[in-house]
């Protein structure tokens, strides 16, 4: 009996530490507002682009060491800067110093995005049991956790719902609030694509869409109440390229080398353009123009209704850095370990900075600030 009750005690006592171990205690509450860069692609139409004006960076401000390679993109939430790493723990910096405010461990590697709304973040895990979780910023508790599998896309949050994709070819859909699981999209390929959501009232109606693509070759639109596909639209390669909805037209890439632009409302093809290369890299939509990176070493920027070149611009790497658009710039990194500011209008090179290892992560900007994550395990902020 007294074996029973302390072996009864020990994994009591075990399983309240492991429940309390990933707490987080911020001394400042005034670091969370509604305002940032909340998701990977900035928006849920995934176009990565903000109008506000930026001054081109001209150094380093801070960078701070998370000690293993970083992957996954970072979020910005009013003061705060957030960030996943494979040293299995979520990082909380402050935006404007780069100082640690605390980290939340997890029993994972951590190599896709968070996504934020109302001080709450969400994000998954790339292995494990329970894999998804929806922390409060406010009193740094764990709200809900879920198991949905191997995650392999970052979330993407629309009205009361969040949306994610799994290795195992999964789209689920979940309650933003409880963590309820809605309903589940099977591909049986996995999903690496971030979910953009649009609506289509650009045709007279107020049908909703969620589109994503997965690594069996097809880009799916669903309805984002029911799960159900409204239609799909198969590529020559694997999609790990998310897509981004601007003006009626759905833009991705492929491995097969294509960045393509489907009609939104029936995802017939309006146009496709061929890189000489596979393309990893998600579109940044931004006017006119759509801009991706290729792994034949090139960024383009290419119009939106032709698919004709504008420019072309050469690093010395492969690049699966998705770029990111601000007022008149276009940010990215590539392979070669080189972070690149350009005229997006003109694709002319405005200022480079080199890190110590591969970027594959795209950076965030946010109130004049860019936040970029290296394999060196460095984010990096910079500013003018």
């Amino acid at each position: 009996m007294r074996k029973f009750i302390f072996s009864y005690l020990f994994w009591f006592a075990l399983l309240v530490a492991l429940s309390c171990a990933g707490g987080l205690k911020f001394k400042d509450r005034n670091f969370y507002d509604w305002s940032g860069w909340k998701s990977f692609r900035k928006d849920a139409q995934n176009t990565a682009y903000l109008s506000s004006e930026l001054e081109s960076p001209k150094k380093l401000l801070w960078k701070y060491d998370a000690k293993k390679p970083l992957k996954s993109s970072p979020i910005v939430i009013g003061r705060m800067a957030i960030i996943g790493s494979l040293d299995k723990r979520i990082h909380f910096l402050d935006a404007l110093s780069g100082k640690d405010l605390g980290t939340y461990k997890v029993s994972s590697s951590i190599s896709t995005s968070a996504c934020g709304e109302n001080a709450i973040i969400y994000f998954g895990l790339d292995t494990g049991r329970e894999t998804f979780f929806a922390i409060d910023l406010k009193s740094g508790q764990l709200l809900w956790k879920e198991d949905l599998g191997d995650l392999s896309s970052s979330p993407t949050i629309y009205e009361n719902k969040i949306f994610v994709g799994s290795f195992s070819g999964d789209l689920w859909a979940l309650d933003k609030n409880t963590g309820e699981k809605i309903w589940r999209f099977e591909t049986k390929a996995p999903i690496f694509s971030t979910p953009a959501f649009s609506k289509l009232s650009s045709f007279g109606s107020d049908d909703k869409l969620l589109c994503f693509g997965s690594t069996n070759d097809y880009v799916y639109a669903l309805n984002p109440v029911t799960g159900r596909a409204k239609w799909k639209f198969k590529a020559d390669g694997a999609i790990y390229s998310s897509p981004a909805i601007k003006n009626g037209m759905v833009f991705f890439g492929s491995v097969d080398g294509n960045l393509y632009s489907l009609n939104l409302k029936d995802g017939t093809l309006m146009w496709s353009f061929k890189t000489k290369a596979s393309v990893y890299s998600s579109p940044a939509v931004a006017e006119s123009l759509v801009y991706i990176g290729s792994n034949d070493y090139f960024m383009y920027a290419v119009n939106q209704k032709t698919g004709k070149l504008c420019w072309k611009f050469e690093t010395l790497g492969l690049i699966r850095s998705s770029p990111i658009a601000v007022g008149d710039k276009l940010l990215f990194g590539s392979y070669d370990g080189n972070f690149y500011v350009l005229n997006r209008f003109t694709g002319k090179l405005l200022w480079k900075y080199q890190t110590k290892g591969m970027i594959s992560a795209s950076p965030a900007c946010h109130e004049g600030k860019i936040y970029l994550p290296s394999e060196d395990g460095w984010l990096y902020c910079f500013g003018p």
